[in-house]
């Protein structure tokens, strides 16, 4: 998948112009290969020692063209990848930049591919599959909560999980195993109940992990909310009310939104998600019509959403109008979790509230009561929102973000330990059930190492580093 023996270099810094650009070379020969274009009063990069920048400039043929630049050199092995690393931090003009990844590809570099600097970390053991996933997930990070689970995990939080598991195990096996080689012997081997019990609460542990865990994106792309309903409920009022933002145009005059308009809310716990107002999902707009347009992105917006927001006016009387919105709203994305807002809760009574429940029925989920005017109820609705998208995950450094890869593995792992311990349990002697009981239990090591990268497949591996940038 990849080969780990070449010099790769790639642009380490995101696209666009910027004061400073990173251009990162690894790999065997990178700094003999550095020096070719980068010359310094300080010495050459073949010379410095590791943890050591020179200041020069870089000199790209075969123009001549002369750019300031300080190199940082960082030496195998105590570097990011094990292997001997440059990077040359110049001015961040695109052009120029490209230029200096082209010259060092004309000197006898490889432009990198997606991940390959993290993938020569994990292949060199710098790091474990779990912390290659945790760099990526940084890179990805909409949020302070997402960050801050893929910096535990980084620094190793899921890693030393799998390392205290797996040694549990080990050691369980090793017991089992040798009840088989050592019958003959006069050895006292674990007694079955006690040997089935730390099983039992090693599978425990896995469940309650991957049930508290919080849930880690596969992509950086931000969760989407959107608000629906028929013209002047308040739609837009409470998009800025929830953003805090004077995104939308607020009028008494119906219609006067017809686009999807966007805005980012925090939730609890660092979480950010993007706001949607629906203005334009209406029913009978003529084909080819502004309206119908609009509808039709409102439409597409309605299908990508994780949750729907379905907002009714608490004062209105009339309900069929609503009750037929309610229907598409449903049928254009039958998956998400819908909550029904009675907006406006400050112009009626509790009782006006009540007698929604009608409505309530028909969505699923009892009338929440809103006003965007004095902003009552709007803290549970962000709290409802974050628990129905699982965003509130590593607030205080408790639960710890995982990707549905890992939770699936953990909860495999699990269930394989259990296996093993009600094998165990009723048996006179751990040696009646040892052969499959080892199974079980080896089994339960190969799910572990799905995480840590001890057991893996190239199928693994590329869901993993697929998601990386270039440079990383």
């Amino acid at each position: 998948m990849f080969n780990t023996t070449d010099t790769i270099v790639a642009i380490s810094t995101p696209a666009g112009s910027a004061r400073r650009a990173i251009v990162r070379l690894g790999g065997a020969g990178a700094l003999e290969l550095g020096d070719r274009i980068f010359q310094s009063s300080s010495g050459t990069l073949v010379d410095a020692g590791g943890f050591r920048s020179l200041d020069g400039r870089v000199r790209i043929p075969p123009g001549g063209i002369e750019l300031p630049a300080r190199a940082y050199v960082f030496r195998n092995p105590r570097s990011y990848t094990r292997g001997d690393l440059a990077e040359l931090h110049v001015p961040g003009a695109p052009d120029a930049v490209s230029m200096v990844v082209d010259a060092l590809i004309d000197a006898g570099a490889r432009q990198s591919v997606a991940g390959e600097f993290t993938a020569r970390a994990f292949f060199s053991g710098r790091i474990d599959l779990s912390q290659a996933t945790a760099v990526a997930d940084m890179i990805d990070a909409d949020n302070d909560a997402q960050l801050r689970s893929a910096m535990d995990a980084l620094g190793g939080r899921i890693r030393g999980l799998c390392e205290e598991v797996s040694g549990r195990i080990a050691d369980a096996l090793a017991g089992i195993e040798a009840s088989i080689d050592l019958a003959d012997e006069h050895i006292e081997f674990d007694r079955p109940e006690e040997l089935a019990q730390r099983l039992g609460g090693i599978a425990e542990q896995l469940r309650a992990v991957a049930r508290q865990a919080g849930d880690m994106p596969e992509n950086a792309r931000c969760a989407r909310v959107v608000l629906v309903g028929r013209p002047n409920v308040g739609k837009s009022s409470l998009l800025n009310a929830l953003t805090g933002a004077d995104r939308a145009i607020v009028s008494a005059l119906a219609g006067t939104t017809r686009d999807v308009l966007s805005a980012s809310m925090d939730l609890a716990g660092g979480a950010v998600v993007l706001l949607q107002d629906l203005a334009g999902f209406i029913s009978g707009a003529p084909g080819g019509s502004p309206a119908a347009a609009a509808d039709s992105l409102a439409r597409r917006a309605m299908a990508r959403a994780e949750v729907i927001l379905f907002v009714i006016d608490a004062s209105a009387a009339r309900r069929d109008a609503e009750i037929e919105l309610l229907h598409e709203a449903r049928a254009a994305n039958p998956r998400a979790p819908l909550l029904l807002l009675a907006n406006k809760c400050d112009l009626v009574g509790i009782d006006d509230i009540t007698a929604l429940s009608e409505l309530g029925e028909l969505a699923g989920t009892p009338p929440q009561a809103v006003s965007a005017t004095t902003g009552a109820g709007l803290d549970v609705l962000k709290a409802r929102l974050g628990e129905l998208m699982g965003l509130g995950a590593h607030r205080g450094g408790q639960a710890m973000g995982l990707h549905v890869r890992q939770k699936r593995a953990l909860e495999a792992c699990a269930a394989a330990a259990g296996r093993a311990g009600q094998l165990i349990a009723p048996a006179a002697e751990v040696a009646d059930v040892a052969e499959l009981a080892a199974v079980e239990l080896r089994e339960a090591l190969a799910r572990l190492g799905e995480i840590s990268g001890q057991v893996v497949t190239e199928d693994i591996l590329g869901r993993v580093f697929q998601r990386f940038c270039v440079g990383k």
